[in-house]
């Protein structure tokens, strides 16, 4: 996904990167493009050890109001789990901030075996997708039993209630897209800001991937088993309701979770908030990021899908 926030490297910064934190030569160094908001690299040295390279936007890139620091967030998201959990996730090798080879914060994580999910599904037996979910379900309740001391983003958690954190976000939302000057259907915003009360079910912060779709899942596709997790940037303390999983989940992954998650009215009335507050940001990131037409009138597409889908919760 080509986005203004993935700095391009020359030859030369992937060399200096290799030989300073590889403690190798650079044989080569393959771009990977799936990703929307870092620039990545496959790295590999003479001596045949690789490494994942994520290089954060330079300072000149305008970012959303919740976008900033995502990289340390991530860094030490990672370290965390990996402390933490028996959760698959890549092992950080080394976290840049001087500046001294590029523009910017980059980090390197070990390279996961296995091909993402969302390639690998397509081609899947029904029972490997099954014992896949399952995992992914079991994974995110481990996580999700890290918890912290008060809500918000990893970096900055300084809210007492979930209520006073999530509202913040949409205010900063809504401040992002008057500052590009977007347009969002206003029955969305006030659809969150008059349903706030389902959000008092929630009295513990705990620790939220909340970008788990299939492309940041790794698997084995022969062995049909999770090799690994990545991409941890956007994590919150935050409801696991908000977990993008649960908006249409599995059944497997309902399943492993073991945890009747989205039984109350106040658990649907959350899940249906959070899918229209994710849907819009992706309308106003296409003008932060510089995306297509055509890109904007898909990420409303959903908005709209969701607002229809809201109005059938409200009806019922």
């Amino acid at each position: 996904m080509e986005s203004i926030t993935k700095p391009t490297l020359t030859n030369e910064q992937l060399a200096s990167i290799c030989r300073e934190h590889l403690c190798d030569p650079l044989k080569s160094a393959e771009e990977l493009t799936d990703g929307w908001f870092n620039a990545a690299y496959l790295l590999t040295s003479t001596a045949g050890r690789e490494a994942v390279l994520k290089v954060a936007p330079p300072d000149s890139v305008r970012l959303m109001r919740y976008e900033h620091e995502l990289m340390p967030a991530e860094v030490s998201a990672l370290r965390l789990v990996k402390n933490m959990t028996a959760v698959p996730v890549p092992g950080v090798i080394a976290y840049d901030t001087s500046r001294q080879i590029v523009d910017g914060g980059f980090f390197l994580t070990e390279r996961l075996s296995g091909i993402p999910l969302n390639h690998a599904r397509p081609n899947l037996s029904p029972e490997s997708q099954e014992r896949i979910d399952r995992q992914v379900g079991s994974y995110l309740k481990e996580m999700h039993g890290i918890t912290g001391p008060r809500f918000g983003t990893y970096t900055v958690p300084q809210y007492s209630t979930w209520t006073d954190a999530f509202s913040s976000l949409v205010d900063w939302l809504k401040q992002d897209a008057s500052d590009v000057r977007i347009d969002l259907p206003h029955e969305a915003l006030n659809s969150i800001e008059r349903n706030q009360w389902a959000l008092e079910e929630v009295l513990v912060p705990n620790l939220v991937h909340w970008d788990l779709w299939d492309g940041n899942v790794f698997v084995d596709p022969d062995e049909g088993i999770v090799t690994g997790l990545i991409d941890f940037e956007r994590v919150l303390w935050a409801d696991p309701l908000i977990e993008e999983n649960f908006k249409a989940p599995k059944p497997g992954l309902l399943e492993a979770y073991g945890e009747p998650i989205l039984e109350s009215p106040g658990a649907k009335m959350r899940r249906q908030l959070y899918t229209l507050y994710l849907y819009s940001i992706m309308v106003v990131e296409c003008r932060f990021r510089h995306f297509t037409p055509e890109h904007e009138t898909w990420a409303r597409g959903l908005l709209d899908d969701s607002l229809k889908e809201f109005r059938l919760l409200q009806a019922g």
